[in-house]
């Protein structure tokens, strides 16, 4: 290096150098001489060149304790001159010495003093793009970013970021309040709690309701009801949701029953969509629930997945030590094959049974206006086929006649 003489005879290890900011932008750096003063009513400071200065303590904002290389730096600076290869040699000095403030001023300096030096360019995070050096940030804004917690994100995700953060806070808070109410509901505070949880009328409250009601750890009835209650009052989807798979899955009669009331009087459209999804379930029981929920939704469009699921065959294992006992292992879907038997080398003998879903029959009939083939599954089938035939038909005239 040019200047590598001026470091000769400093050391880094010696004495030891603070920076004090003061109120008025002002700054002083040196050593602290007065540091077990208590409580601090002065700075005496010695300052680099070897004078010292007595501060008042309100005239300090705040101390910053610097580093042997920082005081190092503070010694060299001044020594290198404001050229072109004088200011890049001290940025490469500090580079090696991992003052990376420092170094940034002096490659800021650089590229005043020649604009295209490539080095500090580079150095400093700029392309050459198009026969000019751009930064990054440059480059993000003429593109439409915006700068937004340490990331690029374009102004409209800013809105749906903020509203998650937003929703993700209101769903904090709603758990904890959820949680301590809950754990009133058996002391003297019970009917406090009831009342705050039938007062709920926040959407947010949705998620931490619906994980409360959904607790492993089963309350009584009349807890949970009061959260199938809290749950219907809500506009938003979490709530209901929870609620359409309690109507399926519940093994509470009455819970599930009031779960679906709430549903139907929401006339909450993706229950249905659901409740078809649950007709190839492999559990009979969930599939005449199933049907229950789609009779009460009153939605045409479940008509043809009844039919389907007029008659599922399920599975049973029946244990040959226990005569008379089965045991249900997997249902095989609404469009499984005749009942047959299997046998496997002395063990448990398998089961596969048709089984007539006589709330899917109930279903059907109500949906379709008192139509009723019973089980006959291509009876319906072949009439539900026809009823769609006439509307073709017509169409089809429609055009011929235009």
């Amino acid at each position: 290096m040019v200047f590598a003489f001026l470091l000769a005879g400093l050391s880094a290890s010696a004495g030891r150098a603070d920076i004090f900011l003061l109120h008025n932008g002002g700054q002083v750096r040196g050593e602290l001489v007065n540091r077990d003063q208590s409580p601090r009513k002065t700075y005496v400071v010695k300052t680099p060149a070897g004078g010292q200065v007595t501060l008042d303590a309100e005239q300090v904002q705040e101390v910053k304790r610097q580093t042997a290389v920082e005081m190092q730096y503070d010694q060299i600076r001044g020594k290198y001159p404001d050229t072109l290869e004088g200011q890049w040699e001290l940025a490469e000095w500090c580079q090696e010495n991992r003052l990376s403030k420092q170094r940034r001023t002096h490659l800021e300096r650089v590229i005043e003093l020649d604009p295209e030096h490539t080095g500090a360019r580079r150095a400093l995070g700029y392309s050459h793009i198009q026969g000019r050096w751009v930064t990054q940030e440059q480059q993000m804004t003429e593109n439409g970013y915006v700068r937004y917690k340490n990331s690029w994100v374009l102004p409209q995700e800013i809105e749906i970021k903020e509203q998650e953060r937003k929703e993700k806070l209101a769903q904090l808070e709603w758990g904890a309040k959820l949680k301590r109410w809950h754990a009133w509901l058996n002391t003297d505070k019970a009917g406090l709690a009831q009342a705050n949880i039938k007062a709920i009328d926040d959407p947010y409250a949705a998620n931490p309701l619906a994980k409360l009601f959904n607790s492993p750890k089963q309350d009584s009835r009349a807890v949970r009801l009061l959260y199938v209650e809290a749950l219907g009052r809500l506009t938003g989807d979490a709530g209901i949701d929870a609620l359409v798979n309690a109507s399926l899955y519940d093994g509470d009669e009455e819970i599930r029953l009031a779960a679906l009331d709430q549903v139907v009087a929401h006339k909450y459209k993706p229950a249905v969509g659901k409740y078809v999804q649950s007709l190839k379930h492999k559990d009979n029981a969930v599939i005449n629930r199933a049907a229950v929920g789609l009779r009460q939704m009153k939605d045409p469009s479940g008509v043809g997945p009844l039919i389907d699921a007029l008659v599922t065959t399920h599975t049973f294992v029946i244990d040959q030590g226990q005569s008379g006992q089965t045991q249900a292992a997997f249902g095989t879907g609404a469009n499984s094959g005749p009942g047959s038997f299997s046998f496997g080398g002395g063990g448990p003998k398998v089961l596969k049974q048709p089984i007539e879903n006589r709330d899917v029959l109930q279903a059907l009939v109500e949906l379709t206006g008192g139509v009723s083939f019973n089980f006959d599954r291509s009876a319906w089938k072949y009439w539900y086929a026809a009823q769609k035939k006439p509307q073709n038909l017509d169409a089809r005239r429609d055009s011929e006649s235009k």
